[in-house]
């Protein structure tokens, strides 16, 4: 009976396995990238014969729209093929011969022709390298997007045809494959990703036995060092993986791409944003002679923080979760770099309160509902600093209030290990709920009014020297909150 059973149990196995939906994409190199873009070739075969397939294609990601002019779908190439782009739905329709099988290709081109800080998130393609986020390379038939199931489960395979042998490849799923086999799932893995490849250099190295890449273009001005950026990202690796007490990875990679380069000091800015991914980060960043190394240390932390926040630990309700997903990340950002001597104590009261207190008071919409974020956040940069500041300050108010009340034993970090085991071992996404539930097992006291009336309704913070342990002082100028330390407390903050 037992051998009967494994035997129907291997037999049901491979049953489902071969069962699931698989599709292929075939990319192909040209040597006039720039003009041409990727060609990619699909081969999918439905469930059942029909004369029309719908494919997604993502018209709108990250804060950019009308990518479907990045998609180019060329007659010549596509006998018997019909196609229909619906850019508001975010669909292709393939018109076919009535059949199963359905092969067709298409291409991805960049469609800004100057060079562009600003569209950080489209399609780049160049001679030399190509820059392209996984929703904006890859249609997915809807058949392979289960409605009845939130981030379904899609098995792909990559093929990338006749790429010189230094062109690099590299994404968020492998280093140097030209044969890649995904099963990944949808939005979380496959769409949350970003394929690279030319004149990229890759550098790589091995925490805890598990493997972890760097890849990076152009010629960096200042301290941004090939070398320099490699030993902050193990630093970072290192400091956040203890701090979560999670070394649960298979593959992690940092991508750096310039945007505009500019060897002059005409320019005296820098435009740097960092964006979390499947299995990493990326960063993208003007180039010139005032690049600043603490502005791309400040994004390795908060970006590598969103493998738990945002990632491990899901948020249920999206953009009105940010003051926690991106609030209690900066928080740690800066925490994190005090912890690992990144910055010192000075820098990190200089910081806080010129980036976070005085930022925040200085914004003239930091006192909108907490809804109006999620309305606004891609529109108004006011509105989208509001969750971070907001978020950053309900942190260390918190923090402290747990600190004074466990005497120094317990603080917000053993709370944020808490959230994290409690999200991924019961299987819950965070809420703000979830979030007083388990602030409870912290505080002898309730703080769903403070909660409510500062982070759901954006009334000012009213932070007074009995909200802080001891070591920090409050005080107002113009208004404005400013944490003053009198003495060296970093053991006792940081609980080192």
């Amino acid at each position: 009976m037992k051998n009967i059973f494994i035997l129907l149990l291997l037999t049901l196995t491979t049953t489902l396995t071969f069962g699931q939906t698989k599709i292929n994409y075939k990319i192909f190199y040209s040597d006039n990238l720039q003009n041409e873009g990727l060609k990619i070739q699909v081969l999918f075969s439905s469930k059942k014969a029909s004369d029309s397939t719908y494919f997604r294609y993502s018209n709108e990601v990250w804060g950019e729209t009308n990518l479907t002019n990045c998609l180019i779908l060329i007659e010549k190439e596509n006998p018997k093929y019909t196609f229909k782009i619906l850019a508001d739905s975010n669909r292709i329709v393939v018109y076919h011969p009535h059949e199963k099988n359905i092969s067709f290709s298409y291409h991805i081109v960049q469609d800004i022709k100057e060079e562009n800080h600003k569209a950080r998130y489209r399609p780049q393609l160049r001679m030399n390298y190509f820059n392209i986020l996984g929703q904006s390379l890859f249609v997915v038939p809807e058949e392979m997007i289960e409605t009845n199931i939130e981030d379904p489960q899609i098995i792909a395979d990559i093929e990338w045809v006749n790429f010189p042998k230094s062109f690099i490849i590299h994404n968020t799923f492998g280093s140097q494959q030209l044969s890649q086999k995904l099963k990944v799932r949808l939005w979380s893995e496959f769409y949350n990703s970003l394929f690279v490849g030319g004149d990229y250099r890759i550098r790589s190295f091995n925490y805890l036995h598990n493997p972890v890449y760097f890849a990076i273009r152009g010629n960096w001005m200042g301290e941004y060092t090939d070398e320099h950026l490699f030993e902050t990202l193990k630093k970072t690796i290192s400091t956040q993986r203890e701090f979560w007490q999670d070394n649960n990875f298979d593959y992690y990679t940092v991508i750096i791409t310039p945007t505009i380069t500019q060897t002059d000091s005409l320019y005296k800015g820098q435009s740097i944003r960092g964006s979390s991914v499947a299995n990493g980060f990326l960063i993208q960043s003007t180039n010139n002679p005032f690049n600043s190394f603490l502005d791309i240390s400040y994004i390795f932390n908060h970006e590598m923080m969103h493998d738990w926040i945002g990632g491990k630990i899901s948020m249920k309700n999206g953009d009105l979760n940010k003051w926690f997903s991106e609030g209690f990340t900066d928080y740690y950002t800066y925490k994190n770099r005090l912890r690992n001597n990144d910055i010192s104590l000075k820098e990190w009261l200089d910081y806080f309160n010129r980036d976070v207190l005085k930022a925040h008071w200085e914004n003239p919409e930091r006192n909108k509902p907490n809804y109006i974020i999620q309305d606004e956040y891609w529109t108004n940069r006011n509105i989208e600093k509001i969750p971070y500041l907001r978020g950053a300050i309900f942190a260390f108010w918190l923090d402290n209030q747990i600190l004074k009340e466990n005497n120094y034993t317990k603080s917000l970090d053993d709370l944020m290990r808490d959230v994290l085991k409690t999200c991924t071992t019961e299987n819950r996404k965070f809420s703000d709920e979830l979030f007083l539930e388990i602030v409870q097992n912290y505080l002898n006291k309730d703080v769903t009014y403070f909660f409510q009336k500062h982070i759901i309704n954006g009334v000012d913070f009213e932070i007074e020297n009995e909200d802080l342990i001891d070591e920090f002082k409050i005080e107002y100028i113009d208004k404005v909150p400013k944490i003053i330390v009198e003495k060296e407390i970093t053991n006792k903050y940081i609980l080192k």
